[in-house]
Parts: structure tokens; sequence; C-alpha cells
């Protein structure tokens, strides 16, 4: 009887314990799965684009593994770098089909592809980046994860006001 008492006892005092650190970490955006964009499904690909401030940032990291592709947008100027929203992409598959056509809502796009031969046609301020991946799959258990970074230069002016040739 005194052990079932002893038992309760340390239950309740437990109980008033972690309550408030289950509370904080509910409010302090540890929950990524709250936090990042909803996935949406164009045809036979599912997608979730963001990445816009801190927090969605890190949901956005958090639940890359969840998705075959990564995609990372950015400027870059020597060690200065920026994360660009409002990109053009486009998914073709090796058959030239057009399977995703967006603009992306900020630096990160997370793509659900099935196995196979992929181009990614990235546009930002007129310049088109392009990359061929595959994605395969590791004996038809699941697809591997593809993480494919864009990188644009950041334009700065030049002495006589002309704006600098990103190529």
């Amino acid at each position: 009887m005194i052990i079932r008492e002893q038992l309760i006892a340390f239950s309740i005092t437990l109980a008033i314990l972690i309550t408030p650190l289950i509370a904080s970490a509910e409010t302090s955006g540890t929950n990524f799965l709250l936090e990042a964009p909803a996935p949406v499904t164009l045809g036979s690909i599912t997608y979730v684009s963001g990445g816009v401030g801190d927090s969605e940032a890190e949901a956005m990291r958090a639940i890359a593994k969840n998705y075959a592709l990564e995609v990372i947008f950015i400027q870059k100027l020597k060690q200065r770098e920026e994360f660009l929203a409002a990109v053009n992409v486009q998914i073709k598959d090796h058959h030239d089909n057009l399977l995703l056509d967006i603009v992306t809502d900020g630096p990160y796009l997370l793509a659900n592809l099935p196995a196979g031969h992929y181009q990614i046609i990235a546009q930002h301020n007129g310049v088109v980046k392009q990359q061929w991946l595959m994605i395969i799959d590791s004996n038809n258990k699941n697809v591997t994860h593809k993480k494919v970074i864009f990188m644009w230069p950041i334009l700065e002016d030049s002495l006589d006001g002309s704006v600098a040739n990103p190529n």
C-alpha cells in the first residue's frame, strides 16, 4: 500500500514537472510539422514550397528527408548569400513531359518524385539554370533523397551605374 501511494505521488510530481516543458516545446516552434507549409499535389507530384523566416526554414529542413527531392535557391556575391523566393521552376521527366511548373513561395522546394531521370529548370531574373538528376529506388523499399542547390550571382551596380552581367 505504501509503495502504491509513493508511485502515485511520484507520477503526480512527474506530471507537474513535465507539463510546462511540453507546453514550452509546443509554443516555442519545435513542432515543425505545424510550421511547414501545407503540401500541394499537382498530377502525380506532391510538393512543398516555402522556408521564409527562420522557423519556417527550420521546419522545411526538418521535413526535407521525407521528400525525394530537395531544392534550395540562393543568390551569392563573394561571402554574402541570400535565400530566394519567387523562382520559376519546372520539373520534366526523361521524355520531356512537364510534371511540375510553379513559382516558389520561398527558398526551399521539396517534391516527391518516383524513381526516374528528371530535369530541373529554375529561372530567376531572366537567368535560367538547369540540372539533370536521377532518383533511385533502393531495392523497391524507398526512394533516395537528392539535394540540389541553384545559385545565382547577386547583381550589384557597376561604377558607371549599369547592372553587372550575371553570366
